[in-house]
């Protein structure tokens, strides 16, 4: 017999263990950047300054690392935010709005967010790497 109703962990659903950084996340990641990139490129045709078109193209490569920096600083809880939202449509447009505003922020500071994503990845397999090699011991 309950006297207080449902635990905490039934009444919520429980979180991810693990962030996914795979095949399927680095793929979704440049097609969000392609259009950025392309863009970003575009400007600079029509205004002639060429000379920034390599720190695009740079951006363009190391999004899906600063992404997945971002995501896992905010950019998973905006993200379940807006997928959990009531009503989608209407409800969480300025959710949505505010998603694409950081992710064309997170690509054009993705040359300084990057290498942050890339250090937590290290790490993160340097620590099941050693976690693997304890429980073999």
């Amino acid at each position: 017999m309950k006297v207080h109703g449902p635990n905490r962990a039934d009444r919520r659903p429980p979180k991810p263990s693990s962030t996914p950084f795979d095949r399927k996340y680095v793929s979704e990641a440049y097609l969000v950047g392609l259009p950025m990139c392309l863009v970003s490129l575009v400007i600079l045709y029509l205004t002639d300054d060429h000379d920034l078109s390599s720190v695009f193209i740079i951006s363009y490569v190391l999004y899906p690392f600063a992404k997945f920096f971002y995501d896992l600083v905010m950019g998973f809880w905006l993200g379940r935010k807006i997928k959990n939202a009531s009503n989608w449509a209407i409800g969480s447009s300025l959710d949505q709005i505010q998603y694409a505003v950081y992710g064309f922020f997170v690509f054009f500071l993705s040359i300084l967010l990057a290498p942050l994503g890339m250090l937590f990845l290290l790490a993160r397999y340097l620590l099941r790497v050693y976690r693997v090699k304890k429980k073999n011991y």
